[in-house]
């Protein structure tokens, strides 16, 4: 068994004329533009990672503040892969063993699904049993500043030494990696995602 911890990049529509963000398919809001995972053992050591940048096809200019906070531009991506090629080579870097998807919060597996269900990727609802790390991390600290406390933050309180850029998947995916170890919880707090309860639009 195996725990995955997943983060992604999203873009999402923008109309340059008017400067501003728009809503064009309900359906799929954000479009995912790049996987970061890492894979732990059962003392949550890595063992394995992985860096998937996609091409954007529903929105293929970059959301300005997108392109500012990842850095991420439509030059830089115009010639990776599809979405479908990029979770094909997912699925093989998760492999045939059991494992839990680790995630900052829940907002990232919404949005799987809904990529995953806008490309007809599945043939049935999506069920992933999952650890919310940000949840653990925020009564960890004992974090009293309102809501859920955010991935930097975490990683101050924490001491965890700050040597990549944040809003990079991989970087994030492997930010929440540290705070799952330094926090190493005894009993751990297993949820599960059914996209039965998320909202089509």
């Amino acid at each position: 068994m195996s725990y995955i911890v997943l983060d992604l990049e999203f873009n999402q529509a923008y109309d340059f004329e008017k400067n501003k963000t728009i809503l064009l398919i309900p359906s799929c809001r954000f479009e995912i533009i790049q996987i970061g995972a890492v894979k732990l053992d059962n003392n949550f050591n890595i063992i394995d990672k992985i860096n998937l940048y996609i091409k954007p096809n529903l929105y293929k200019e970059i959301h300005p503040y997108v392109e500012k906070i990842t850095g991420l531009s439509q030059e830089i991506l115009k010639d990776k892969q599809s979405f479908k090629e990029a979770y094909t080579d997912f699925e093989m870097f998760l492999g045939d063993e059991e494992h839990i998807f680790c995630t900052w919060g829940s907002g990232d597996l919404k949005a799987l699904y809904r990529n995953l269900s806008y490309y007809n990727m599945l043939s049935s609802d999506l069920i992933l049993k999952y650890i919310d790390i940000q949840n653990l991390a925020t009564k960890h600290i004992k974090y009293s500043k309102g809501g859920c406390v955010g991935l930097k933050t975490a990683i101050e309180i924490l001491n965890i030494p700050i040597q990549e850029n944040f809003h990079d998947a991989l970087n994030d995916a492997l930010y929440t990696a540290e705070i799952f170890k330094k926090i190493s919880p005894n009993k751990l707090n297993l949820k599960v995602f059914n996209s039965k309860n998320v909202k089509k639009k």
